[in-house]
């Protein structure tokens, strides 16, 4: 969990500073011009919004709780690796839209998810004694959708968003209703 707490602390602390566009000098301080003061605030206000513009994306890319969370179940991405795809992408100045990240993110964050859903459903279902073949079911339920995961982007709930609510399951169909809503 460390390795994400800092992956995910120092990027976004650095991650606007990174898009903001280079103050330009326009002249030196005797001659600047209204004009040109006005243009220098637009060019701020534009930096200003683009740094926050980057920041707000990267925590949509990597502000999971389900990065943090999976860790306890053995989710260990190559933060180091990812951090040196951002360093080129700093260092190149790529914009977000084009940053390899848009693709990354979105797989790491489902595979977290189904990891945690997939470690907290078995538990449960075997907390409550379930059949054997249930468990194992829901099991390759899980594998196929890690499969399906790494191959293609899939619009998956968040586990740390349903956590309350599969706290208060009480019977194995409710388990399996879960799964049967993750596995379509």
């Amino acid at each position: 969990m460390a390795e994400y707490n800092d992956f995910y602390g120092y990027n976004s602390a650095q991650y606007g500073q990174i898009y903001e566009k280079t103050e330009e000098k326009i002249g030196d301080a005797d001659t600047t011009t209204p004009d040109d003061e006005i243009e220098k605030q637009k060019r701020l206000q534009i930096a200003e919004h683009n740094a926050k513009a980057a920041t707000a994306h990267f925590a949509s890319l990597f502000g999971s709780k389900d990065f943090g969370e999976s860790a306890m179940v053995g989710f260990r991405p190559a933060w180091y690796d990812l951090q040196q795809i951002l360093l080129e992408e700093y260092k190149h100045k790529t914009p977000i839209k084009e940053s390899a990240m848009n693709e990354i993110a979105p797989r790491l964050r489902n595979a977290a998810t189904i990891l945690l859903f997939a470690e907290r459903l078995v538990k449960g279902l075997e907390k409550l004694e379930a059949d054997a073949e249930m468990i194992a079911t829901v099991k390759e339920g899980f594998e196929v959708l890690l499969e399906k995961a790494s191959a293609q982007k899939l619009n998956l709930p968040e586990y740390h968003k349903t956590k309350k609510e599969i706290a208060k399951f009480k019977k194995p169909a409710q388990f399996l209703d879960l799964c049967n809503v993750l596995f379509k």
